[in-house]
């Protein structure tokens, strides 16, 4: 077996650089040395460039990739000391293979992606790839679990490329995920702004986006229309949201998709009277009896009047919608089904 002397430490892990995407559905993979099951187990995974996933795959991948998968690159232990390179749908182990033989050392997100020289543009239809900075490794990546995550800057954010659907989970321990294909979560699941949507993001080890991060993230993306849905989920004929990722156009140049239109986002930037006088400010119950805990006594607030800044446009907002849509009237208080959820966090710091 080939002696890795530093790979033998439990955890080590060193990347002579990052994985990055290739081509639309390739890879490239840097030189490394990993420990792959402790104590002793030093590996070394050759450099690879222009790597197909989808010939050193588990079967999980079915030999192609679709729109909305997500995938995991595992290194695998071989006698040799030379680990071998295995993709897989699987987040935990590739099928065929056990925890103490394999080690997941990055991914990425097929998705819809919009180049900058297509910036707002209304006749693109964006193209299904390898999203180019939803692909993540051991050393980059944000704090939390990087699945449905693009970079939104470089080596600080990471922002979810859909808006947040349930995971399933009972309240209060349910994670919001950020997935192609899913129901965005809302009001209509009886979530308050103010109180239960900053709680479904700090359970994924997230937080929301502030305005100027939202303007960040969701550049490029065009405007929604009056009576069409064919830029953004936002005819003003439409009745409710519609399922992440409807509408092929409505995808940023930073590939979050839905930027425009869909559900209100939510963020941390508030707005208020600015007034000192005391008839400005009030003691607000209703704040505190809306939301998933709504029959529990939690006190009251002492506020002035403020209000969220919300950021996108909604469902039947018409050409209102878009990358530079902001809206400071929301009452913190209220459960709307006008409003979802899309999360951020920052990048690993190493």
């Amino acid at each position: 077996m080939i002696s890795i002397e530093a790979a033998k430490m439990p955890g080590f892990a060193s990347l002579l650089g990052r994985v990055k995407a290739a081509g639309d559905f390739t890879l490239d993979i840097p030189d490394m040395a990993l420990n792959i099951g402790g104590h002793g187990q030093g590996f070394i995974v050759h450099e690879a460039l222009d790597w197909d996933p989808t010939a050193n795959e588990d079967g999980t991948l079915g030999g192609s990739l679709s729109l909305g998968d997500d995938v995991y690159l595992y290194a695998v232990a071989d006698p040799s000391g030379v680990a071998t390179l295995v993709a897989s749908k699987n987040i935990t182990v590739p099928d065929g293979h056990t925890a103490e033989t394999t080690r997941r050392i990055g991914g990425f997100h097929v998705g819809r992606h919009r180049p900058l020289a297509e910036r707002y543009s209304t006749t693109f239809n964006p193209p299904t790839v390898i999203v180019p900075n939803s692909v993540w490794d051991h050393h980059h990546r944000p704090t939390c679990d990087p699945t449905g995550m693009v970079e939104v800057i470089p080596d600080q954010l990471w922002a979810d490329i859909y808006l947040s659907s349930e995971d399933g989970g009972l309240w209060p321990s349910t994670i919001p995920l950020s997935r192609h294909g899913a129901t965005p979560l809302s009001g209509s699941e009886g979530y308050s702004r103010y109180l239960d949507l900053p709680y479904l993001a700090a359970n994924a080890g997230k937080r929301l986006p502030t305005l100027a991060e939202f303007f960040r993230y969701a550049d490029g993306a065009p405007q929604g229309g009056e009576n069409d849905n064919d830029t953004a989920w936002s005819s003003s004929s439409n009745s409710g949201r519609t399922a992440t990722g409807t509408v092929a156009k409505a995808v940023s140049c930073l590939g979050v998709v839905d930027a425009a239109g869909n559900l209100w986002e939510p963020t941390l930037d508030h707005n208020d009277v600015g007034s000192m006088s005391s008839v400005d400010y009030e003691w607000d119950r209703l704040i505190l009896e809306n939301g998933r805990d709504s029959t529990e006594n939690r006190g009251e607030m002492y506020h002035r009047r403020w209000r969220f800044w919300m950021a996108g446009g909604r469902f039947d907002n018409g050409a209102r919608c878009g990358s530079r849509c902001a809206d400071s009237h929301n009452g913190p208080g209220a459960v709307p089904s006008l409003t979802g959820l899309r999360c951020v966090a920052p990048a690993r710091r190493q």
